[in-house]
């Protein structure tokens, strides 16, 4: 889930920055870089669960290897998340920089009528 979302993330940063115009596109933008990183903050949380559910529902003292499964998600996928988040947003710094410095705005080119 988490290479299909930074997948598609960055296919639509790119889209964004090559054909979207005006203050919704950097709004779109900034939707789709994190969108990796909400899945891993997810993920997280459910394995945080998991851990916990391990300790609460075991009549005695869980093995460390029982609840090491959660925690290992837990702090695997933001790790992934962030990995895989770089490619986006370096697309949109990339992009939105390019874009303010060699593209010029077409209401500042028109002549002004006096």
């Amino acid at each position: 889930m988490l290479p299909l979302s930074a997948l598609l993330g960055f296919i639509c940063v790119v889209l964004l920055v090559l054909r979207g115009k005006g203050p919704m596109a950097a709004a779109s933008i900034l939707l789709f870089v994190h969108a990796p990183l909400m899945i891993g903050i997810f993920a997280a949380v459910q394995g945080l669960i998991s851990s916990y559910s391990i300790i609460a529902t075991s009549a005695a003292t869980p093995k460390p290897s029982d609840v090491a499964a959660g925690f290992s998600t837990a702090l695997f996928a933001p790790v992934v998340a962030l990995l895989l988040m770089i490619p986006s947003y370096s697309a949109a710094a990339i992009g939105t920089f390019v874009r303010a410095v060699f593209v010029r705005d077409e209401s500042t080119d028109a002549p002004s009528s006096m």
